[in-house]
């Protein structure tokens, strides 16, 4: 397999979904409407209407444990609960009542219904995070491109997760019955997911009912069986329209590489059933239909194999199988690009290594890569981060490419993944044309230390002015403060760490007691 080996030494936007707004008549969607009003007015009525307090009805529990009632108290019988959601109770105050149930001395019944009841507390608590980020969503200009990375930060999540936050909250606010039955508790972030995507495929005019049917079902099916329930729905209100829909979908087709433990990945396509199909029946073709005398790999290990010899050979050859170059990037081949320690390949210890787009390895790994790589060096500071080298041109050269992408592993906005290879370098300080070279010709704007590696959406971002980026060269920390001042900081990317670093030192000695003064 072709690999580079680092030995070391000492987005565009889009508009919103145009989705028609709901008005429904359906009765199991009205006493949804009734409780989730009920659970608002609850929530600014505060404990006006009385305290809840819990009981435990059930064989099991201990005696005497249960709460005295006070006067106008609302007793909530865990161990006999006809259904779920409880109608007319603010999320706080449930989680209040639930927060004092002892566990250990109620019954299993109550116990079930106890963690009922909290999952109804997360989805009226997901229902009021949705309500704050419609208000931002309403106060922010150019929304869809601008929250979702303000939320990625501030919730240490990635962009993905911030922009299914927005548009779960964005598309709630469109269909009032959706939003009335989160709130009260009746559906969760999921299920909500689910009746807002298929009702967003559905005709115009069937919008409404496929909403109703979805809020009327989502009590009895999971997830999974609620989608399929509403998509048969949603094709059988016009099947030219679904058709359509089809063909649009192939646009997104599309190839994601998924980490998992142990120096695994998921490779996932998402494809045409029929190409799909296709390359299915290749990968088992090449696998053979039976194991070889001696051969001991299970049919999905042969197919797995087979699947991953056609991609190393083409990059061995460095051409697809008509003869086609592969493309460079940044001046570089294609490869697999590993850091790993001099002396973790010379057998001295077993730190464990970097593969690029992935993240930490083995060193064995490390080492069976290393014997048919290309090596090339990479010198470190102390604290395992990736040295800089200047350039003279503006357009970055392939050395400070390379050290740049090393050092900065992925792009250097918090939270972001795209591996700093698929990076655009962006200077830290705007280029400024109109300064001069120095008599040697060497530009200092375009020194590692004024360049990192940025993808595509967050060049953008930060070209627009939405957000600025400071450096501290003593630490290597980038601190991102968005329009309202808030600050996030992306720390360097320790490459190679030495075992050493994960022991704590000896306390610092106890001060000095000097006395009273004089001294």
């Amino acid at each position: 397999m072709t690999a580079v080996l680092d030995a070391m030494g000492l987005c565009g936007h889009r508009p919103l979904p145009a989705l028609p707004p709901v008005v429904l008549d359906s009765s199991a969607v009205g006493v949804l409407h009734k409780d989730a009003q009920a659970a608002r007015t609850s929530t600014a009525a505060g404990l006006d209407h009385g305290r809840l307090v819990w009981a435990d009805s059930s064989r099991g529990a201990r005696p005497g444990v249960a709460p005295v009632v006070p006067p106008g108290g609302r007793v909530v019988d865990l161990g006999c609960v006809e259904s779920f959601p409880l109608p007319g109770v603010a999320v706080g105050e449930l989680a209040a009542m639930l927060a004092d149930v002892p566990l250990a001395d109620v019954s299993d019944t109550a116990l079930v219904n106890a963690a009922t009841a909290w999952q109804q507390v997360i989805a009226m608590a997901q229902a009021s995070q949705a309500a704050v980020i419609r208000e931002i969503e309403v106060r922010t200009p150019d929304a869809l491109a601008r929250v979702p990375d303000e939320l990625a930060c501030a919730l240490v999540c990635t962009t993905r997760a911030a922009q299914d936050l927005f548009l779960r909250a964005w598309g709630a606010g469109q269909h009032p019955a959706v939003g009335d039955a989160w709130v009260s508790g009746a559906i969760e972030a999921r299920k909500v997911d689910v009746i807002l995507s298929e009702a967003a495929h559905a005709a115009p005019g069937a919008v409404d009912a496929v909403v109703a049917d979805g809020l009327a079902r989502a009590g009895d099916l999971t997830a999974p069986q609620l989608t399929r329930h509403l998509r048969a729905a949603v094709i059988a209100t016009d099947p030219a329209a679904a058709e359509t829909r089809r063909v649009a979908e192939r646009a997104r087709r599309s190839v994601e590489l998924v980490l998992a433990p142990d120096a695994m990945a998921r490779l996932i396509a998402y494809l045409p059933a029929e190409h799909a199909t296709a390359a299915f029946t290749a990968i088992d073709a090449l696998s053979g239909h039976a194991a070889l005398d001696g051969d001991t790999r299970t049919v999905d290990q042969r197919r797995a194999d087979a699947f991953t010899d056609v991609f190393t050979t083409i990059l061995d050859r460095q051409a697809t199988p008509d003869g086609t170059p592969l493309p460079t990037r940044h001046g570089r081949r294609a490869a697999l690009q590993v850091t790993v320690a001099a002396s973790t390949l010379l057998g001295l210890d077993d730190q464990p290594a970097h593969l690029g787009s992935y993240g930490p390895i083995p060193a064995q790994v490390a080492r069976e890569l290393a014997q048919d790589a290309t090596w090339r060096r990479l010198l470190t500071d102390s604290t395992g981060q990736v040295c800089a080298v200047g350039t003279a041109t503006y357009r970055p050269g392939a050395d400070l490419t390379r050290t740049v992408q090393a050092r900065d592993v992925t792009c250097t906005f918090p939270g972001c993944r795209q591996p700093a290879t698929r990076c655009e370098l962006d200077h830290r300080v705007p280029y400024d044309h109109s300064r001069s070279h120095t008599e040697h010709g060497h530009d200092p704007q375009t020194t590692a230390d004024n360049l990192h590696a940025l993808c595509k959406h967050h060049h953008q971002a930060k070209t627009k002015g939405w957000w600025r980026v400071t450096h501290d060269r003593r630490t290597g920390v980038s601190t991102w403060t968005d329009r309202h001042g808030l600050t996030y900081a992306r720390h360097p990317a320790r490459i190679l760490v030495a075992p050493s670093a994960f022991e704590h030192g000896p306390p610092p000695p106890p001060p000095r007691d000097w006395g009273d003064p004089p001294f």
